[in-house]
């Protein structure tokens, strides 16, 4: 027996059903019957030493509140005495600042349990398998991994094996993206689009990029669509690729597509149209911004629909940019200095690695100064001093 898939709905029955089947510790679940009281140096460290050994291999739970017997199996549930909120906090204090790299989509919550007249909670961490590792523990410097249910110190050359497995995954998604841009340029597309230039993003939960992800497209039916910048689809068609949702009821070409693949990634493609009149489409900055915003939020929203949990990396590109320009106030135009447009005809943009708690308009802050300096720029307007997205109405035309 495992624990849900989804950390936000395991409860106290599942904790219990773990003791009633003597769950046995393993690769991908560790039991510790209490929290420490006091975080001295060695349980500090011993605590980041289990979570960096999963995520160096494999993935797993490890779950506080739970005493193991001597086979190590679950025996018995322990609530802990302490206030929830503040352990969550100073776990994933720990795992912030003494982790190096950052483990990506790491959960911690606890959970309100009682049993024999005592209340308290339990805490389950939740370890992704990751793609950004190898990861060390920053005060002892040490590498870890998880094998057989106990963790060890990695080797020199299985460190260096590590570094190679983590790359070749990124080098992975980085040719998916170069692969579809590709397709994208020569038409060689899901549905007939409007002509115009093109915002095209894509987002790739970590589960995906490790392969853990399969899906089907038949849950969706025909109610459910999926969300496209700008906008939420209004038809849904199976393809070879999994499910193609587009925009506007009946329309041929249409001004944009989202794109859900078997293994859960998400495409979205936006058409920006120039008006009658104009010498180039108009990107209005703070409407595409937020747009980009909330499309962020709703594949959230996607993905715990479809079971998918953890961080994503966001890509942004614009293709035939240089019939575009920033849609900004004039005075935003210099002498001698930014026009508003961009000098190429294809924008790739770095990814930006959003956490899952990170709000969107913080965590897509790089993409949007980059799109900004992209066009001559310092950086976007739209932000207030402490980096939080407070676009206004008069910032765009």
């Amino acid at each position: 027996m495992s624990l849900p898939s989804k950390l936000l709905e395991t409860t106290q029955a599942h904790l219990e059903q773990l003791v009633a089947e003597r769950a046995q510790e393993s690769a991908h679940l560790e039991f510790k019957r209490e929290l420490p009281t006091r975080w001295d140096a060695g349980n500090t460290q011993e605590f980041l030493a289990d979570v960096t050994a999963m995520a160096n291999a494999t993935g797993g739970d490890l779950i506080y509140g739970i005493d193991e017997g001597d086979n190590a199996e679950a025996k018995e549930l322990i609530p802990q005495d302490l206030d929830a909120d503040v352990e969550v906090r100073r776990l994933s204090d720990f795992l912030l600042n003494s982790v190096e790299p950052r483990i990506p989509g790491v959960q911690v919550r606890g959970i309100a349990v009682e049993t024999g007249g005592k209340a308290g909670i339990a805490v389950v961490v939740r370890i992704p398998q990751s793609w950004a590792g190898p990861h060390r523990v920053t005060p002892t410097r040490k590498f870890h991994i998880r094998e057989n249910g106990r963790k060890r110190d990695l080797s020199v050359p299985e460190i260096r094996g590590l570094f190679l497995r983590s790359e070749g995954q990124a080098q992975r998604v980085r040719d998916f993206r170069t692969e579809r841009l590709g397709k994208i340029l020569i038409g060689d597309l899901p549905c007939k689009l409007a002509p115009g230039p093109l915002m095209v993003v894509h987002i790739v939960p970590l589960q995906s990029a490790l392969g853990l992800v399969r899906l089907s497209p038949t849950q969706y039916g025909d109610t459910r669509h999926l969300p496209v910048v700008g906008t939420t689809a209004a038809q849904n068609f199976i393809n070879m690729d999994g499910l193609l949702s587009t925009r506007g009821q009946g329309q041929d070409p249409t001004h944009g597509y989202t794109q859900l693949f078997r293994d859960g990634v998400f495409e979205s493609v936006r058409v920006w149209s120039k008006n009658a009149g104009q010498a180039q489409a108009v990107l209005p900055t703070a409407v595409y911004e937020s747009q980009l915003n909330k499309f962020l939020a709703d594949v959230r929203a996607e993905m715990a629909f479809l079971g998918v949990t953890g961080e994503v990396s966001m890509f942004l590109s614009l293709l035939r940019a240089d019939e575009i320009r920033l849609g900004v106030r004039q005075s935003m135009y210099e002498n001698d200095g930014p026009t508003g447009g961009f000098d190429r005809k294809t924008i790739v943009l770095p990814d930006v690695v959003v956490a899952m708690d990170e709000q969107p308009g913080r965590a897509l802050k790089p993409m949007f100064d980059y799109v900004w300096q992209c066009a001559g720029f310092v950086g976007s307007p739209n932000y207030d001093t402490h980096g939080n997205w407070v676009a206004e109405a008069q910032r765009y035309q």
